[in-house]
């Protein structure tokens, strides 16, 4: 369940979801020739804990894409997709003839979730004025309980909160569910919900 959010909040975090939205899908749209869409998404702050069961538990096979942010804010952030919308992604995109867990299939999925995930790190810069750099994303099939493990184990003894993004993509004819999770140290997070205008979240 997530935090009870204020309106303020609600709206920044809404207006932060939008714009990376919008970048994302203009990028994917050149690389891929509008094979993809994405629809409005939904962002909200949600405790560690939460994290497993919306991905469909601890023991749930996923794809995990995670890249570290320096700069004005040390974080990490996450791109995950189950099994059946990683296949769905890489079939709409490269056809039945290609593996989704094949080294292309995987390097198609890393391919999108670095544009996302550029897109979504512009964004903060835009909105907040922080300089922001992320890493090279690093892709990897497991548990989902093992790959929040890595998030969570560098940050959580100092923050028990996540941005999550959840986004839904078109591709071909079907939907694709698809999260971005960011976690950082606590200092990063109160200056990044300060920038964004963001009093807090109601208690």
């Amino acid at each position: 369940m997530s935090e009870r959010l204020s309106e303020q909040a609600f709206n920044a975090l809404t207006e932060l979801g939008n714009i990376g939205a919008g970048n994302a899908t203009t990028s994917l749209s050149v690389m891929l020739n509008s094979k993809l869409t994405m629809s409005p998404p939904k962002v909200d702050i949600y405790d560690f804990n939460a994290l497993e069961n919306i991905l469909g538990g601890p023991d749930a096979t996923v794809m995990g894409v995670l890249s570290t942010i320096g700069g004005d804010m040390n974080a990490m952030i996450l791109f995950v997709v189950g099994m059946e919308d990683a296949e769905n992604l890489v079939k709409a995109l490269m056809g039945d003839g290609i593996e989704w867990h094949s080294e292309m299939g995987i390097s198609a999925i890393g391919e999108i979730a670095n544009i996302i995930i550029g897109s979504y790190v512009a964004s903060l810069e835009t909105l907040t004025g922080m300089k922001m750099r992320y890493s090279q994303p690093e892709s990897c099939i497991d548990m989902a309980g093992a790959i929040l493990s890595v998030p969570c184990i560098e940050f959580g003894k100092i923050s028990d909160k996540a941005l999550l993004i959840n986004s839904q993509f078109k591709a071909g004819e079907k939907e694709v569910d698809g999260y971005i999770m960011m976690m950082s140290e606590v200092h990063s997070f109160d200056a990044l919900l300060n920038r964004l205008g963001i009093g807090g979240i109601d208690g």
